[in-house]
């Protein structure tokens, strides 16, 4: 796949959201019997794009301030990205906040992250 046809963002994140990302891997991975990648995370939350309440929303604003020094990568297709950026626009309508690409990621994989409860399997 060539570079034009893709787009990578780089995201710089702190302990904590990077550890908010790690679970919604985790929580994807035991879903689907299958391990998962953030990429995938991104997918999930496309198909099922998240709907903000004001419980997570909040638990969303504690987790500021966002950046810090754990570097990950995201790399997506245009067209999914595209997709990625209306979710972004959508998110930053309902948090009435400006959010950018890493805001989107975590609180993507936060509404992902807290479905953990209903994945025990005992």
């Amino acid at each position: 796949m060539s570079s034009d046809s893709e787009v990578v963002h780089e995201l710089l994140l702190g302990e904590q959201p990077f550890a908010i990302i790690a679970e919604a891997i985790r929580v994807l991975t035991v879903e689907r019997l299958k391990f998962q990648r953030l990429r995938d995370v991104i997918l999930e939350a496309i198909k099922d794009p998240p709907k903000p309440m004001d419980e997570q929303v909040a638990l969303f604003k504690n987790q500021f301030p966002l950046d810090g020094h754990v570097r990950i990568y995201l790399r997506l297709s245009r067209s999914l990205n595209s997709e990625l950026e209306a979710l972004k626009m959508d998110l930053c309508q309902k948090l009435d906040e400006n959010c950018g690409v890493r805001e989107t990621v975590i609180f993507c994989a936060l509404s992902i992250a807290q479905r953990k409860d209903s994945t025990c399997h005992g």
